[in-house]
Protein backbone atom coordinates (compact mmCIF):
# COMPACT_ATOMS: atom_id res chain seq x y z
CA UNK A 1 0.00 0.00 0.00
CA UNK A 2 2.99 2.78 0.43
CA UNK A 3 4.73 2.12 -2.38
CA UNK A 4 1.02 1.98 -4.85
CA UNK A 5 0.76 5.75 -2.90
CA UNK A 6 3.74 6.89 -3.28
CA UNK A 7 3.74 6.07 -6.88
CA UNK A 8 0.25 7.77 -7.42
CA UNK A 9 1.36 10.87 -5.51
CA UNK A 10 4.63 11.07 -7.46
CA UNK A 11 3.08 10.76 -10.36
CA UNK A 12 -0.50 10.87 -10.88
CA UNK A 13 -1.75 13.66 -9.38
CA UNK A 14 -0.21 16.61 -11.45
CA UNK A 15 -2.28 19.88 -9.47
CA UNK A 16 0.20 18.39 -6.69
CA UNK A 17 3.17 17.57 -8.10
CA UNK A 18 3.47 18.71 -11.67
CA UNK A 19 7.01 19.15 -11.26
CA UNK A 20 7.71 15.55 -12.06
CA UNK A 21 5.34 15.07 -14.83
CA UNK A 22 6.76 17.46 -17.81
CA UNK A 23 10.33 16.90 -16.46
CA UNK A 24 12.33 17.25 -19.76
CA UNK A 25 13.88 20.60 -20.92
CA UNK A 26 12.28 22.14 -24.56
CA UNK A 27 14.10 20.00 -26.59
CA UNK A 28 14.70 20.78 -30.31
CA UNK A 29 15.11 24.79 -30.54
CA UNK A 30 17.33 24.60 -34.12
CA UNK A 31 15.53 23.88 -37.11
CA UNK A 32 15.77 20.25 -38.30
CA UNK A 33 15.89 19.88 -42.21
CA UNK A 34 13.96 17.67 -44.20
CA UNK A 35 14.66 14.22 -43.60
CA UNK A 36 17.31 15.41 -40.95
CA UNK A 37 16.60 13.40 -37.21
CA UNK A 38 17.98 13.81 -33.61
CA UNK A 39 17.71 11.91 -30.49
CA UNK A 40 18.03 13.34 -27.23
CA UNK A 41 18.53 13.01 -23.74
CA UNK A 42 17.47 15.29 -20.92
CA UNK A 43 18.91 15.14 -17.53
CA UNK A 44 17.50 17.26 -14.79
CA UNK A 45 14.08 18.44 -12.55
CA UNK A 46 12.92 20.53 -9.35
CA UNK A 47 15.25 21.50 -6.76
CA UNK A 48 14.33 19.57 -4.08
CA UNK A 49 15.55 18.44 -0.60
CA UNK A 50 17.44 15.58 -0.65
CA UNK A 51 19.07 15.02 3.17
CA UNK A 52 20.17 18.12 3.84
CA UNK A 53 20.62 19.91 0.84
CA UNK A 54 18.83 20.90 -2.10
CA UNK A 55 19.37 19.07 -5.51
CA UNK A 56 17.71 19.21 -9.59
CA UNK A 57 16.56 15.27 -9.09
CA UNK A 58 18.56 13.77 -12.04
CA UNK A 59 15.23 12.77 -13.65
CA UNK A 60 16.31 11.09 -17.12
CA UNK A 61 14.39 11.17 -20.36
CA UNK A 62 14.77 10.18 -24.05
CA UNK A 63 13.26 10.82 -27.36
CA UNK A 64 13.74 11.86 -31.14
CA UNK A 65 12.76 13.98 -33.62
CA UNK A 66 12.50 14.16 -37.41
CA UNK A 67 12.76 16.97 -39.37
CA UNK A 68 9.02 16.74 -41.87
CA UNK A 69 9.78 20.33 -43.45
CA UNK A 70 12.41 22.82 -42.61
CA UNK A 71 9.53 24.55 -40.19
CA UNK A 72 7.92 22.05 -38.82
CA UNK A 73 9.81 18.32 -37.14
CA UNK A 74 7.76 15.61 -35.44
CA UNK A 75 8.82 14.47 -31.51
CA UNK A 76 8.54 11.40 -29.46
CA UNK A 77 9.48 10.70 -25.66
CA UNK A 78 9.96 8.24 -23.11
CA UNK A 79 10.82 9.32 -19.84
CA UNK A 80 13.02 6.98 -18.17
CA UNK A 81 12.41 7.56 -14.14
CA UNK A 82 8.86 6.85 -14.00
CA UNK A 83 9.58 3.69 -15.90
CA UNK A 84 12.29 2.64 -13.38
CA UNK A 85 9.10 3.31 -10.40
CA UNK A 86 6.33 1.15 -12.82
CA UNK A 87 5.21 4.21 -14.59
CA UNK A 88 4.76 4.15 -18.66
CA UNK A 89 5.05 7.69 -19.32
CA UNK A 90 5.33 8.26 -23.23
CA UNK A 91 4.63 11.75 -25.50
CA UNK A 92 4.63 12.59 -29.06
CA UNK A 93 3.83 15.71 -30.94
CA UNK A 94 5.04 18.70 -33.42
CA UNK A 95 7.14 22.10 -33.20
CA UNK A 96 6.26 24.26 -35.81
CA UNK A 97 7.73 27.46 -36.60
CA UNK A 98 5.24 30.33 -38.31
CA UNK A 99 8.23 32.48 -38.22
CA UNK A 100 12.15 32.54 -37.77
CA UNK A 101 14.48 34.39 -35.61
CA UNK A 102 16.25 37.23 -37.67
CA UNK A 103 18.08 39.78 -36.09
CA UNK A 104 16.11 40.96 -32.79
CA UNK A 105 12.99 39.89 -34.15
CA UNK A 106 12.11 36.33 -32.45
CA UNK A 107 11.23 32.79 -34.23
CA UNK A 108 8.06 30.97 -32.83
CA UNK A 109 7.66 27.84 -32.07
CA UNK A 110 4.65 26.00 -31.02
CA UNK A 111 4.56 22.76 -29.71
CA UNK A 112 1.12 21.39 -29.26
CA UNK A 113 1.67 17.36 -27.79
CA UNK A 114 0.17 14.92 -25.81
CA UNK A 115 1.66 12.78 -22.81
CA UNK A 116 0.03 9.58 -21.88
CA UNK A 117 0.66 7.73 -18.61
CA UNK A 118 -0.50 5.05 -16.57
CA UNK A 119 1.12 2.31 -14.02
CA UNK A 120 -0.81 -0.69 -15.18
CA UNK A 121 -3.35 -0.25 -12.60
CA UNK A 122 -7.30 0.20 -13.09
CA UNK A 123 -8.45 3.64 -14.05
CA UNK A 124 -4.83 5.13 -13.77
CA UNK A 125 -4.73 6.01 -17.36
CA UNK A 126 -3.77 9.82 -17.66
CA UNK A 127 -3.71 11.69 -20.68
CA UNK A 128 -2.72 14.95 -21.07
CA UNK A 129 -2.79 17.44 -23.70
CA UNK A 130 -0.04 20.00 -23.73
CA UNK A 131 0.49 23.48 -25.79
CA UNK A 132 4.16 24.75 -25.23
CA UNK A 133 4.96 27.91 -26.63
CA UNK A 134 8.47 29.73 -27.28
CA UNK A 135 10.29 32.81 -28.08
CA UNK A 136 13.47 32.37 -30.01
CA UNK A 137 16.71 33.93 -31.00
CA UNK A 138 19.72 32.99 -32.87
CA UNK A 139 22.86 35.03 -31.99
CA UNK A 140 25.23 32.24 -34.07
CA UNK A 141 25.53 29.25 -36.05
CA UNK A 142 24.05 26.82 -34.22
CA UNK A 143 23.54 28.94 -31.15
CA UNK A 144 20.10 30.19 -29.75
CA UNK A 145 18.65 31.57 -26.52
CA UNK A 146 14.58 30.89 -26.36
CA UNK A 147 11.96 31.69 -23.80
CA UNK A 148 8.54 30.47 -23.25
CA UNK A 149 5.60 28.85 -21.09
CA UNK A 150 4.36 25.11 -21.69
CA UNK A 151 0.67 24.38 -20.71
CA UNK A 152 -0.18 21.54 -18.98
CA UNK A 153 -4.31 20.66 -19.43
CA UNK A 154 -5.94 18.45 -16.79
CA UNK A 155 -8.89 17.06 -18.26
CA UNK A 156 -10.11 14.70 -15.42
CA UNK A 157 -12.33 15.94 -12.88
CA UNK A 158 -11.28 13.95 -9.84
CA UNK A 159 -7.60 13.39 -8.33
CA UNK A 160 -6.57 10.21 -8.00
CA UNK A 161 -7.39 10.25 -4.81
CA UNK A 162 -10.80 10.67 -5.55
CA UNK A 163 -10.87 14.48 -4.55
CA UNK A 164 -11.86 17.13 -6.85
CA UNK A 165 -9.52 18.04 -9.28
CA UNK A 166 -9.43 22.32 -8.69
CA UNK A 167 -6.58 22.98 -11.12
CA UNK A 168 -7.10 21.95 -14.95
CA UNK A 169 -4.16 24.54 -16.58
CA UNK A 170 -0.75 24.05 -15.34
CA UNK A 171 2.10 26.26 -16.63
CA UNK A 172 5.77 26.19 -16.71
CA UNK A 173 7.43 29.47 -17.65
CA UNK A 174 10.87 29.15 -18.47
CA UNK A 175 14.45 30.03 -20.34
CA UNK A 176 17.51 28.24 -21.65
CA UNK A 177 19.92 28.17 -24.51
CA UNK A 178 20.83 25.93 -27.03
CA UNK A 179 24.68 26.04 -28.05
CA UNK A 180 25.75 23.73 -31.29
CA UNK A 181 29.02 22.27 -31.11
CA UNK A 182 29.43 19.89 -34.22
CA UNK A 183 26.96 17.44 -34.19
CA UNK A 184 25.64 17.61 -30.57
CA UNK A 185 23.20 20.86 -29.60
CA UNK A 186 24.08 21.02 -25.84
CA UNK A 187 21.07 22.59 -23.78
CA UNK A 188 20.73 24.28 -20.48
CA UNK A 189 17.22 25.23 -18.80
CA UNK A 190 15.56 26.58 -16.05
CA UNK A 191 11.71 26.69 -15.22
CA UNK A 192 9.51 27.40 -12.71
CA UNK A 193 6.36 25.04 -12.31
CA UNK A 194 3.06 26.09 -11.51
CA UNK A 195 4.19 29.28 -10.70
CA UNK A 196 0.41 30.49 -9.47
CA UNK A 197 0.18 27.87 -6.41
CA UNK A 198 1.26 27.32 -3.77
CA UNK A 199 4.37 25.26 -2.38
CA UNK A 200 2.94 23.45 -0.23
CA UNK A 201 1.06 20.03 -0.55
CA UNK A 202 3.62 18.45 -2.91
CA UNK A 203 4.81 15.49 -0.89
CA UNK A 204 8.50 16.58 -1.59
CA UNK A 205 10.56 20.10 -0.11
CA UNK A 206 11.43 22.31 -3.26
CA UNK A 207 12.68 25.54 -4.09
CA UNK A 208 10.09 27.88 -5.27
CA UNK A 209 9.33 31.98 -5.29
CA UNK A 210 8.68 32.29 -1.61
CA UNK A 211 5.88 30.33 -1.62
CA UNK A 212 4.75 29.61 -5.16
CA UNK A 213 5.65 27.55 -7.75
CA UNK A 214 8.85 24.85 -7.95
CA UNK A 215 12.25 26.18 -9.38
CA UNK A 216 13.91 23.15 -11.81
CA UNK A 217 17.42 22.98 -13.89
CA UNK A 218 18.15 20.89 -16.88
CA UNK A 219 20.60 19.66 -19.33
Amino acid sequence: MIKRISRITLFLYPAALLVLFGCAPVRQIRPLEKGESSVHVGLGGPITQVGDVYIPLPLLSVGYNRGMHINLDIEFGSHITQAMFGIMHLNGGVNWRPVFSKGLIPGIIISPSVHFMTDFEPQSVRIYPVLDLNGYWKFAQKHYVYAGIENWFELTRTRGDGLQQEHHWLIAPHIGASLGVKKWDILIEGVVYTPNLLNTGRGTKNIGLGDQGVLGVFL
